[in-house]
């Protein structure tokens, strides 16, 4: 997992991820999806890190028959992320090595607004409420040359300039690659659509 840049305010969430498929020992297999829809919730789940803990939270938040929004969700997740966290590092020892984080962007069924959250491996999976405005990751360094105001068009140049970035270094890179995938949720329901092609 790579690149996410993401975007609230109380009336939409706008994510846009890149769609390279990367192992830690070093192989590119393919793309996959980083950001998923779950209408019935009016919520977007998307991750940076291990693929595996995205891949296997999806399936069980959208079987998960008690969970009415993003809040109610938050109510277990920390909880249920560090069982599932355990579990997959048990059978999986390379995750030792990985980090990962979830996030949920939904609207709350209390407030009517949309609500945003992060759940890191490095915390625990602790739960941290999003504030609204721009997030980007990984943070980027040089914003120069990049039409901020102009989010989501501008996410490709975004990512073009992370992986810039991120090629220079020696250690802890993170890759990024493919297309550019925007998913956005307003109150009328959900668009996705691709932004083209990073490579």
């Amino acid at each position: 997992m790579s690149s996410l840049l993401f975007y609230t305010n109380e009336n939409e969430a706008i994510v846009a991820t890149d769609t390279l498929l990367h192992y830690p020992e070093g192989g590119a297999p393919g793309f996959t999806s980083k950001a998923v829809t779950l209408p019935h919730l009016r919520m977007i789940i998307a991750a940076t890190g291990s693929a595996l803990l995205f891949n296997r939270w999806i399936g069980l938040v959208n079987n998960e028959g008690t969970a009415f929004d993003v809040d109610t969700i938050d109510a277990h997740a920390p909880e249920a992320l560090k069982a599932l966290w355990r579990e997959l590092n048990n059978h999986s020892p390379a995750l030792n090595n990985q980090t990962a984080t979830i996030y949920h962007f939904g609207f709350s069924n209390d407030s009517g607004v949309i609500h945003g959250y992060a759940y890191r491996s490095v915390s625990s999976f602790k739960s941290e409420q999003l504030s609204c405005g721009l997030g980007v990751k990984p943070d980027l360094q040089d914003h120069s040359g990049i039409d901020w105001p102009s989010f989501p068009s501008s996410a490709p140049d975004i990512m073009r300039a992370q992986a810039r970035q991120e090629d220079a270094k020696k250690f802890d890179r993170v890759y990024i690659g493919g297309s550019v995938q925007v998913t956005h949720l307003t109150r009328t329901g959900f668009t996705i659509y691709s932004l083209g092609e990073l490579d």
